[in-house]
């Protein structure tokens, strides 16, 4: 009984250490702006979606996701077709306003 409870534990923490989030905020941007937007306070929404509002610079469905680092340094992690310059241009924005 308890060897069966100890591995069904280590199980289930493998499994959630899998699956939890190691990001503080993820957004998802299309061509019509922001589709989603988890982790971002709400001061900081208004702002954020403002900024995809106005400027119209992805081709396709594009998810970005950012976190501090242990030294307090944005990370971000950009996933679809998105070119340097605007990759920038995104990490100047968030680092201002986040």
């Amino acid at each position: 009984m308890w060897p069966r409870l100890a591995v069904l534990a280590i199980m289930g923490f493998i499994a959630w250490r899998l699956l939890r989030s190691r990001w503080a905020f993820t957004i998802v941007v299309d061509n019509t702006g922001v589709r989603s937007h988890t982790g971002i306070k709400t001061p900081q929404q208004c702002h954020l979606l403002s900024l995809f509002q106005r400027t119209r610079f992805v081709d396709g469905r594009v998810t970005i996701r950012g976190r501090t680092d242990e030294n307090g340094q944005l990370q971000l992690t950009f996933i679809g077709p998105i070119d340097d310059a605007t990759k920038q241009q995104v990490r100047n924005f968030l680092v201002n306003e986040l």
